[in-house]
This record gives structure tokens, C-alpha cells and sequence, in this order.
């Protein structure tokens, strides 16, 4: 009996350091910034106004058919704030009007934004320029998805 109990106990102290020596070794990832899906995100500060840019990528069938653009835009400041979203080889930005301490969430759902040509395929990233006039502008690469993953499917614009 007193065998088996020196066994258990040099078993349960080799998991036990096991355990602590890995755990030592591995960052604690929740306490590291990134982008928890397929998009990317981003941030726009300046004075008062604080606009993050959430999971943002654009969906579309092929290169040079329309683009849906998915994500969030959420804005920390006390009064709304024109967002442009912009690509030098797209005709025209889109701007939307984020209001005060809130957000707005960018799919056919909810807020509908279609760029009418994608210049590069699915699987390549669009260099998007997300600007203010109170912030000035970043540029993020951000992902075209074709819509094989679901539910991205459902959200592919259609080319009419």
C-alpha cells in the first residue's frame, strides 16, 4: 500500500511541475491585443475623438466584382464622427456617420457597404485607408474573403 502511495505522489509532483514549467514558458494571450477572427482592427485618435476599427475584411465572388465590407466601427468620443473608408484603386469613398459612444456595425444587416469593384482577388488584402478629419487617416491591410467560409456566404454582394 505505502508503495503505491509513493508512486501517486511522485506521479501528481511530476504532472504538478510538468504544468507550472509549461505555463511559465506560454505568454497569458488574452492580455495580448489581436484580431479574434478573420478580419483586422485599427485605431483612429486624435483630441477627443477615439474611433477602433473591429474585425474589418471585405467579402466578394472575384477580383473586380462588387465587395461587402464586414466589421464594426465603434466610437469613444462624445459626438459623432464622419468615418471614410477609401482604396485608391476603388471609384469614391464611402463615408458613414458614427454617433456618439456607439457603434456601428457594417453588414447587410445593418449598416449596408458595398464597394462596387474589388481590385484584387479573394485571398489578397485591399489596402484600405480609414480616415477622419479630426484623426487623419491608417492604412490596414485588410482581408477579401470569396465567402466559402460560413455564414461569409450569405453577405457576398450580388454582381448585377
Amino acid at each position: 500500500m505505502a508503495r503505491s502511495t509513493r508512486r501517486l505522489v511522485a506521479a501528481l509532483t511530476l504532472a504538478a511541475a510538468t504544468a507550472v514549467g509549461v505555463g511559465a514558458c506560454s505568454p497569458i494571450t488574452t492580455m495580448q491585443s489581436y484580431a479574434p477572427s478573420d478580419g483586422v482592427q485599427g485605431e483612429l485618435e486624435g483630441g477627443d475623438v477615439r474611433v477602433l476599427v473591429e474585425n474589418l475584411m471585405v467579402l466578394s465572388a472575384e477580383e473586380g466584382a462588387p465587395g461587402t465590407v464586414l466589421g464594426a466601427l465603434v466610437n469613444r468620443g462624445a459626438e459623432a464622427v464622419e468615418v471614410t473608408l477609401s482604396n485608391a484603386e476603388v471609384t469614391g469613398g464611402i463615408q458613414l456617420t458614427v454617433e456618439a459612444d456607439s457603434t456601428l456595425l457594417l453588414s447587410p444587416d445593418h449598416e449596408d457597404v458595398v464597394f462596387p469593384a474589388v481590385p484584387v482577388p479573394p485571398g489578397a488584402v485591399l489596402e484600405l485607408q480609414v480616415s477622419t478629419e479630426q484623426t487623419g487617416s491608417i492604412t490596414l491591410p485588410v482581408p477579401v474573403l470569396n465567402g466559402d467560409i460560413p455564414p461569409y456566404g450569405e453577405y457576398l454582394p450580388s454582381s448585377e
